[in-house]
């Protein structure tokens, strides 16, 4: 039996999954919904706290929203 797909696992680091993205935080208000004006993905946050991946390119067009705080 071909086990090819967990030594694919094993060559495969935790950052190139999240290359290009950037951690995005909801500091205030209870849920919030925002759609990616490049990529038009959407990011939801449903509660406080919440800490979602975000595509950087579209992050850089939500730091104007004062509920969201974009980690670098």
């Amino acid at each position: 039996m071909c086990n090819c797909n967990q030594q694919r696992a094993t060559y495969s680091s935790p950052d190139q999954a999240h290359r290009g993205m950037v951690k995005v935080k909801l500091i205030e208000g209870s849920s919030l919904i925002v759609n990616g004006d490049v990529t038009g993905r959407m990011y939801v946050f449903r509660n406080p706290d919440d800490i979602n991946w975000m595509d950087k390119r579209d992050a850089m067009h939500i730091e104007h929203v004062k509920e969201l705080q974009v980690i670098y």
